[in-house]
Formats: C-alpha cells, sequence, structure tokens
C-alpha cells in the first residue's frame, strides 16, 4: 500500500458521519456508511409496524429500513417519511446492509470508531462543540435491527412500545 493510500484509510478510518434524531446528536464511521441518500417511499412488510421499519428499493434490491428511534428506544411523537436515509454496509452490496433513516446529516467529524463492550449500540459519548455526540457501534445496531423487526413480527400490528423494542 503506497504512503498516500494508506494515509488515505486512515483519514477514512477516523471519521465518523454526524446526524441528528429526535433532537439528540450521533454519528457512526463513515467507513460503515455505504451511501446517504433521501427516503422517500417506504414499502411496508406484513406483520411489521410502520413506526419500527419496512423496505425501499436501493439499486433495484429490498434493503430493510429500521427506524432510528425504534432502534435507539426514543420516543418519536410525529414519523415522516421524507427525510434523509443513511445505508449502514461496509460497501453497498453488503448483504446485511440495512438503512436507518435520520432527522438531519450533519457531516463529517473527526475521530475515531468506538465499539460496544455489550448489545447497547451506543459505543461511546464524546464532547462535540458545545454537544454530546453519541457514537454508535454499527454492528450492534444491526444485532439491534434484527431484534426489533423480529420483535415487530411476533407482535403483528400491534402499535410498538420502548419495552418492546429489545
Amino acid at each position: 500500500m503506497s504512503e498516500s493510500t494508506s494515509s488515505s484509510v486512515a483519514e477514512i478510518g477516523d471519521r465518523l458521519l454526524a446526524f441528528e434524531l429526535c433532537g439528540g446528536l450521533y454519528a457512526v464511521p463513515i467507513a460503515d456508511v455505504a451511501e446517504v441518500t433521501e427516503l422517500h417511499q417506504l414499502a411496508s412488510v406484513p406483520m411489521v409496524h410502520p413506526r419500527v421499519g419496512g423496505v425501499v428499493n436501493y439499486h433495484g434490491d429490498a434493503v430493510p429500513i429500521v427506524f432510528g428511534d425504534a432502534l435507539l428506544q426514543i420516543d418519536r411523537p410525529e414519523y415522516s417519511v421524507d427525510r434523509p436515509l443513511l445505508i449502514l454496509a461496509r460497501d453497498p452490496d453488503d448483504p446485511n446492509r440495512y438503512g436507518m433513516p435520520v432527522d438531519k446529516v450533519l457531516g463529517l467529524i473527526d475521530g475515531p470508531p468506538a465499539y460496544a463492550l455489550d448489545a447497547e449500540p451506543i459505543a461511546d459519548r464524546r464532547p462535540h462543540g458545545e454537544r454530546m455526540v453519541s457514537v454508535l457501534d454499527p454492528r450492534c445496531l444491526l444485532e439491534r435491527a434484527t431484534q426489533v423487526i423480529s420483535r415487530s413480527v411476533a407482535n403483528g400490528a400491534a402499535e410498538p412500545t420502548h419495552g418492546e423494542y429489545t
């Protein structure tokens, strides 16, 4: 690997994509974001409550979407589809890719990724300007997404509650 290539990899490895969700500031490693796009049409999935998620057409493939508030157990009084969508995956063809709608993408911030020691997706909290940023572990988010969808399917069309997310 050339010196310029290795420094590019190091720069990417120490960058996080910051976003807002329900008033909170969060970040994920940019290396785990395949794409930032817009969520306009969300198809429902039988037995998955629409406040939990659905699927979108992503370059011809059906990609599961799980709302960030369901993943992070945050109350959201209203739901809208037209908002930014993070496609979380190491690359666009990753079979474990999934989407997470957020309220606003803020851009890249400096800092290394954080890895959770347990199943909690928030791996670290760090100061960023005058706010605290919660750094998320994408592996734990994927596990939580699987749990949230499974729980929703088990409960059918019932309205989810925080206790049902995990």
